[in-house]
């Protein structure tokens, strides 16, 4: 069983965005959300995630920009599991490359999304450990 963490979903449909944010609780996690690319950021700073549950297609600030936003120190990227219809073999090493952990398309299944967040978890902190500041 993987440790509990704080997850931050970042999804602008709401739909997608519930039943995430519902799984993630339901495996005990304790969940935020934001519904752009800027609420993530603000949400990152304020809340500090163990994780994040990233869209690519969002208003105002697209997950691309949201991982763009930390390419000057990476450390302070929250581990980030891309959620998106974008599938794309360009779309995918974007993301890796910007800093995402992993990638998982749109359609998924509640199993494919539990293992990919009990994957994601590996990268967190150790307990007890310090949780990343932006400042």
């Amino acid at each position: 069983m993987s440790r509990k963490a704080r997850i931050l979903v970042v999804e602008d449909d709401s739909g997608i965005r519930e039943i995430i944010r519902t799984r993630l609780r339901m495996m005990g996690h304790e969940v935020a959300v934001a519904r752009t690319g800027r609420e993530a950021l603000t949400q990152i700073r304020a809340w500090r995630p163990d994780a994040m549950v990233l869209d690519i297609n969002m208003p105002e600030l697209d997950g691309f920009g949201v991982l763009s936003s930390f390419a000057d120190d990476r450390a302070t990227l929250p581990p980030t599991l891309v959620i998106t219809a974008r599938n794309a073999a360009e779309d995918v090493r974007k993301a890796v490359s910007l800093g995402a952990k992993d990638y998982l398309a749109k359609p998924f299944s509640e199993a494919q999304l539990q293992s990919r967040i009990a994957r994601l978890l590996r990268f967190m902190p150790p307990e007890g450990g310090p949780r990343v500041l932006l400042v």
